[in-house]
């Protein structure tokens, strides 16, 4: 019987309509109370594997229903919890593949049979695995090795030659191509070498215990290098890595002082080999352009030519200082192919190329560049002689778009599972349920984030696009009322301070870093202190300055007094924001320098890349607030010159110190 024609005669009936809103409560309210009650056996059953407390575990898994969004993880920590046989395990990848523990756990199965070498089970599985760690690539290699495959014996030297650490699953796959003769003692040295450029001597001193002994270094060597390392320098020793090591021992002089690394090798670089000669002289070169030392240039091309990607980098940076054009493009046509390709590289070589006067080429590059969404895209679309069309306008989620995000099944599993604390699995589903989406629908999931306050994942998610883009999206604008008063508070540019929040933050209020910076513009304890001190507040405000009103009055506080510190230069308050505005100071040259080269020589591989992004973010929320807008160029402007008498300035940043050199 259909109800429906006496719905308006009961809602004009008081009565009626008490007793329906009374019912329509208690259903919705049951729904809620048995919702609430599913979450916490989820929190319950979670906490209860994580601590091994199986027993109370099994017995609210028993009662968990089939068909709730979070049974898989029930169900996959009941195949942990069991050591379930192998035929279980496949059944669960079948049945919820569309959740990241299907992968997780074919990846488990990968990792057993690569520790049993059982190389035709492992390639099984290995082949529909989503986005395999290195172990899991290690094990790859030699399974592919073990079946004769010689592009997988290339592949393994490729992966040898890093500073970086490797797991233990890769041991094997290098014992096995030195045994064949393909990974050779200057193979191993390569990479010893590798490690003590980057600092690395943990895997340093493991790299040397392997080598033979006519090849080591002495015990105490690289401890000589810390302390004293002319002890090395000077001798006259035969042992290849004792060399390398008083190679690394100059870099270490080097860093304090170029100048006189460079008399020392001059004195004693003839005791060593020609490819240590020259890697000694590229490492002054870096160091002395990373400290703005004229004189870098002069020691790299005593070097000949540059051996690694960091002196590369670093030639072409103290050319760019010295205004030697010439030089930017010969540095930058010299670097392996893959590096000339990185949006930096192509931007400066189509500037020394219109420096040149070779305007087409120039041209060229610049357009293709310029379709690019990032600083460098912006830098080249302001160097072309004519406009290129027009971005297309934003595209903007429709109704369908988002009601098919909303239905997603590991888009609401992800949402769940943050409303109930668990983070990382959170994050892993929401990427795991865009690996397949298409323009529309990843800017409907960026939508969904973004009505659900999970800024990070909006903004990340609307980054993911290809073709159709929404800048509203990528650049999303919370706590406007808050952010926009205080930037005009303090006469600040608004789009500048949103393009600083969403590189420190990313919009999410309790961030802190690992160093104690705290809320939206990331404020270190000590200058909330101070902040607090110049405001004439008390310690119940600077207490409060994860919170987002107290967080951006103190932040756009903080910018506006380093600007004014700093020559009202938004290159150098951004430097200073990140890396402290006394070495914002300290990197300035003594005569003006253009911002964009100012900005490519900043000591800190951190910083730099701050302070680019920074700045291209404040051009896009410039475009989405609407008003004039000031071409980046112009906005990065002329760096002027460091005066020799001025205040001094601290050292610390609102957000900690940036990262350290390369």
């Amino acid at each position: 019987m259909n109800f429906l024609p006496l719905v308006p005669f009961l809602f004009r009936t008081p009565f009626l309509f008490r007793i329906l809103s009374l019912i329509l409560v208690a259903v919705f309210g049951a729904v809620g109370t048995a919702q609430a009650s599913l979450d916490a056996d989820f929190q319950n059953a979670r906490d209860a594997f994580q601590k091994g407390k199986f027993e109370r575990f099994y017995k609210i898994a028993a009662r968990f229903p089939n068909d709730h969004l979070l049974t898989p993880y029930l169900r996959f920590w009941q195949i942990k919890a069991n050591s379930a046989a192998n035929a279980e395990q496949q059944a669960f990848i079948l049945q919820y593949a569309d959740s990241p523990l299907s992968n997780r756990l074919r990846a488990d199965l990968a990792r057993q049979y690569g520790r049993d070498s059982n190389w035709p089970a492992f390639l099984d599985s290995y082949r529909n695995l989503v986005k395999p760690d290195q172990e899991l690539r290690c094990y790859e290699l030699r399974a592919r090795s073990n079946q004769g495959e010689a592009q997988a014996d290339s592949a393994g030297i490729a992966l040898w030659r890093t500073a970086r650490d490797l797991p233990s699953s890769c041991d094997a796959l290098f014992a096995e191509l030195a045994e064949r003769g393909l990974l050779t003692l200057e193979d191993r040295l390569t990479r010893f070498r590798l490690a003590l450029d980057d600092g690395n001597l943990r895997l340093a001193r493991e790299l040397d215990a392997r080598l033979p002994d006519d090849a080591r270094m002495s015990a105490d060597a690289i401890g000589l290098a810390q302390r004293n390392p002319m002890v090395l320098i000077s001798a006259n020793d035969p042992q290849r890595a004792q060399r390398e090591v008083a190679v690394y021992g100059l870099a270490q002089i080097a860093k304090n002082d170029p100048e006189q690394a460079a008399r020392i090798w001059e004195q004693h670089h003839d005791k060593f080999s020609p490819s240590e000669q020259r890697h000694g002289w590229g490492q002054i070169g870096v160091h002395a352009a990373r400290r703005h030392d004229a004189r870098a240039l002069v020691w790299f091309q005593r070097a000949g030519g540059t051996d690694s990607e960091l002196q590369a980098g670093w030639k072409v940076r103290a050319a760019l200082r010295a205004g030697k054009w010439l030089e930017v493009y010969r540095g930058i046509e010299a670097m392996p192919e893959e590096m000339q390709g990185e949006a930096v590289w192509r931007y400066w070589k189509a500037r020394s190329l219109k420096a040149l006067n070779a305007t087409y080429p120039a041209n060229l590059l610049f357009a293709k560049l310029s379709r690019e969404i990032h600083y460098y895209g912006l830098l080249a679309e302001e160097e072309l002689p004519t406009k290129l069309e027009a971005r297309p306008a934003n595209y903007k989620v429709t109704p369908n778009d988002l009601k098919q995000a909303e239905n997603h099944a590991g888009l609401q599993r992800a949402l769940l599972l943050r409303k109930l604390g668990d983070s990382g699995n959170a994050l892993a589903e929401w990427e795991w349920a865009l690996r397949d989406m298409d323009d529309h629908a990843l800017l409907a999931a960026a939508e969904l984030a973004r009505r659900n306050n999970w800024n990070d994942r909006a903004i990340a998610t609307a980054e993911k696009t290809r073709e159709i883009h929404d800048f509203d999206l990528r650049y999303i604008a919370p706590y406007r009322d808050l952010a926009s008063d205080y930037a005009q508070e303090n006469g600040l540019d608004e789009a500048w301070v949103y393009g600083l929040m969403r590189q420190e933050s990313r919009f999410v209020d309790y961030a802190r870093s690992g160093v104690g910076a705290q809320g939206l513009m990331q404020i270190m304890p000590a200058t909330a202190s101070w902040i607090s001190r110049q405001l004439g507040l008390g310690k119940k405000a600077q207490a409060g300055v994860g919170k987002p009103e107290t967080n951006i009055r103190f932040g756009t506080f903080y910018l506006k007094h380093i600007f004014d510190s700093l020559s009202q230069s938004p290159v150098l308050a951004t430097a200073g924001y990140n890396a402290g505005p006394g070495r914002a100071r300290r990197w300035q040259a003594e005569t003006p320098l253009e911002g964009a080269i100012y900005v490519e020589n900043i000591p800190y591989s951190e910083t730099r890349d701050y302070v680019k992004k920074v700045l291209a973010n404040a051009m896009f929320y410039r475009s989405r607030f609407g008003g004039a807008s000031t071409p980046l160029k112009e906005r990065l402007g002329m760096i002027p010159a460091r005066a020799n008498a001025q205040p001094a300035l601290p050292d610390d940043a609102a957000a900690g110190v940036g990262g350290g050199a390369e």
